[in-house]
């Protein structure tokens, strides 16, 4: 939702560092909605909270947020990243964001966020990737941004609308059968609101970059002595897309091939 209204090729990214059994989680999407991410430690259980959910601010715990944009800037050939730090308030994705967007770029709103997910027998899909032990039957969530020097009685009234909902979470909305234009009305009640236009809904994306040529570049960055020992002991090597969990297995001597095969001082 953050990245809506991105340039397609500017990204954002979050990086939440904490000290919790989840290990990290970072999350990138660009302007064309496509987006990948992970955790440090997948296979973590969390328990419920006091709300019966996921306790997602135990599994990330006390640490830092890291937050990356890259921006088209006039005159640049290649986007320009920023990067802010701040500390996690919560530890619960959307609420942190929102922290964020308020304190380092002072923009008021308010965000909410989740996912509905029941329990699978874990095993492997047709692509031979890893399951993970629960099936997403929901997600979803909104974002209300507001503009500067906002009508007082306008904030009033959306925070009385957002008192209104907060039972009642996103996840929750989709599963009662409401649309994103019905939400939009619970959002902006009693403020008269009016859609300029209905525009066909953006496509979200999951999307990884990961490939073979990617990992071969990883393994050029290792010492030449630690790529020799490999292959000396005729094993064959798996390497592991952190956000896809595609495996990537390569027998010595295709390690050898593509190594020899690279010029001198190529990374």
């Amino acid at each position: 939702m953050i990245a809506d209204g991105l340039e397609e090729d500017e990204t954002f990214q979050v990086n939440f560092q904490g000290d919790g059994p989840l290990r990290g989680v970072l999350a990138l999407a660009n302007g064309k909605l496509e987006a990948r991410g992970y955790v440090g430690n997948p296979a973590v259980t969390l328990p419920p909270n006091a709300k019966g959910k996921f306790d997602v601010g135990q599994g990330v715990g006390k640490g830092s947020l890291q937050v990356v944009r890259t921006k088209n800037l006039p005159g640049e050939v290649v986007s320009s990243p920023y990067t802010s730090i701040t500390e996690i308030k919560t530890g619960e994705i959307p609420e942190d964001i929102n922290y964020f967007l308020c304190d380092s770029e002072q923009k008021e709103g308010a965000l909410a966020a989740g996912v509905y997910v029941n329990g699978l027998d874990p095993g492997t899909d047709r692509n031979g990737l890893c399951l993970n032990g629960a099936l997403v039957q929901a997600a979803g969530g909104w974002y209300v941004s507001l503009l500067p020097f906002p009508n007082e009685d306008a904030v009033a009234q959306l925070q009385k609308n957002l008192e209104a909902i907060s039972h009642r979470s996103p996840t929750q909305m989709i599963r009662d059968g409401l649309s994103a234009e019905d939400i939009l009305q619970l959002l902006l009640k009693d403020m008269a609101p009016q859609i300029m236009r209905r525009a066909v809904p953006a496509s979200l994306a999951a999307s990884c970059k990961c490939s073979e040529e990617r990992v071969m570049r990883t393994l050029r960055l290792l010492p030449r002595s630690e790529i020799e020992d490999i292959m000396e002991k005729h094993e064959d090597i798996e390497v592991k897309c952190e956000f896809c969990g595609k495996r990537y297995n390569m027998t010595p001597e295709e390690i050898k091939t593509n190594l020899d095969a690279t010029p001198k001082g190529t990374p």
